[in-house]
């Protein structure tokens, strides 16, 4: 892998990172358990009173980022970028290396080099990344969805 990929790779993650926190909190049970309630009025029911019934909104984007600037601070927009780091090197360097066996592989048993191959060629090898990088993207994110 070149070092441009590698720049590439850490620059990407670095600028991706706050948004990775706030999907992973709008994701999260944690979140969901946080719920806003809102009534709702509904009028003109058979017995001519009025009925009050809850729904539920859940954040949006810019009120979660306002509520990790307000209660945290910027600099957990960037929780989890260290595992991040670490592994965006290994990621690539496993994926593009079962990538290429594996292509070898379904060459020998369909139509070489064909959509197919590339098509289960990439399939496996994302297989096998996303087993062994699972560990690091864990503690990732675990790391974004502390609050302090």
């Amino acid at each position: 892998m070149s070092s441009l990929n590698r720049c590439g790779g850490t620059v990407g993650a670095i600028f991706t990172c706050p948004l990775e926190v706030i999907k992973t909190r709008l994701q999260s049970s944690r979140l969901a358990l946080r719920t806003v309630y809102y009534p709702q009025v509904h009028l003109g029911t058979i017995s001519g009173a009025g009925m009050v019934r809850p729904t539920s909104v859940t954040p949006g984007l810019f009120q979660v980022l306002k509520s990790i600037l307000e209660k945290e601070g910027p600099k957990s927009l960037f929780r989890g970028l260290g595992p991040n780091l670490v592994g965006v090197a290994p990621s690539r360097a496993v994926y593009f290396a079962c990538y290429s066996k594996a292509k070898e592989q379904f060459n020998g048993i369909f139509v070489p080099n064909s959509n197919i191959v590339h098509i289960f060629s990439a399939g496996s090898a994302a297989f096998v990344t996303n087993t062994l990088m699972n560990p690091i993207w864990m503690v990732k994110t675990r790391m974004q969805l502390e609050r302090k």
